[in-house]
């Protein structure tokens, strides 16, 4: 036997085991374990609520169960009621949020810009702020009438001053070295506003832009809940009145798939935004 080779006579080498990276199991970086993760606490939270219905911990006239309420989405969707609902709560959505957010980015911009504007209007906007506006929102009904007009009075309400204040911050966020090292190099008034201010802001308006339109939906249920011919606020209350807490659950499941719809899509302009402006 060669002494310089290692003996391996009476010697068998098993395969290692193979072991799972525990780690994989909380990576935030892995799209898949993210998804994993959401499916296994949906799970949870629905399991849970089918056994709290299925042995009747709660009465079963204020708590129905997964399975009814999906039977229930299965008719509504037939029926075709989903549909026109839904669309009127949409549209007044839709017209809250762009009317309040146009005209909040604007004055937010404006105001941000302008030390004059900033210590004069100020108190005022905190006033109006400060008010609960969803509790007005009886009064909007008097004032508008029962039909559109008034929830997209009521959402442009909301809407408004969360964007105001929200891209005004922004823009008191930019660092005045830039600004005057723009207008050092020359640049006007018009091109700091634009290139600086504007540019450094987007992150603070989208940001007001995403918490506006869930609160569009907001006003806009909670003035359908009060007076409405139409609309998934006021299934709500329909349903409500006439103790099927299966019509409860499943429109609310469908309000929480709308306002997850319009907030992806806002998230979405915004990547778009940051692309076409070369960020990574």
């Amino acid at each position: 036997m060669n002494p310089r080779l290692p003996s391996t006579v009476g010697r068998s080498r098993r395969p290692a085991a193979p072991r799972f990276p525990l780690r994989a199991l909380v990576n935030p970086d892995s799209r898949f374990t993210i998804w994993i993760w959401r499916l296994a606490l949906a799970a949870l939270v629905i399991g849970g609520w089918q056994v709290v219905a299925a042995l009747q911990l709660v009465d079963p006239m204020f708590l129905a169960s997964p399975m009814a309420v999906c039977g229930f989405l299965f008719h509504y969707i037939l029926s075709g009621k989903i549909w026109v609902n839904s669309a009127v709560t949409l549209e007044e959505t839709i017209l809250g949020f762009a009317f309040g957010a146009a005209l909040g980015v604007l004055a937010g911009l404006v105001i941000g810009w302008s030390k004059f504007l900033e210590r004069v209007l100020t108190p005022f906007l905190t006033i109006c702020n400060s008010l609960p506006r969803v509790a007005l929102a009886p009064m909007f009904i008097i004032w508008f009438g029962i039909g559109a007009l008034s929830k997209v009075v009521l959402a442009f309400s909301l809407v408004f001053f969360i964007v105001l204040i929200s891209t005004e911050a922004g823009v008191r966020s930019i660092d005045p070295d830039l600004t005057m090292m723009a207008k050092v190099m020359g640049a006007t008034d018009r091109q700091r506003f634009l290139k600086v201010v504007l540019h450094g802001a987007v992150p603070s308006i989208f940001a007001g832009l995403r918490l506006g339109v869930i609160y569009s939906l907001l006003g806009v249920v909670v003035g359908e809940m009060i007076a409405a011919k139409w609309g998934l606020g006021q299934q709500v209350m329909e349903y409500s009145y006439n103790y099927k807490p299966a019509g409860v659950f499943g429109v609310l499941a469908i309000l929480a798939l709308i306002a997850i719809c319009l907030n992806e899509l806002m998230t979405r302009v915004e990547r778009r935004l940051g692309r076409w402006k070369g960020e990574d």
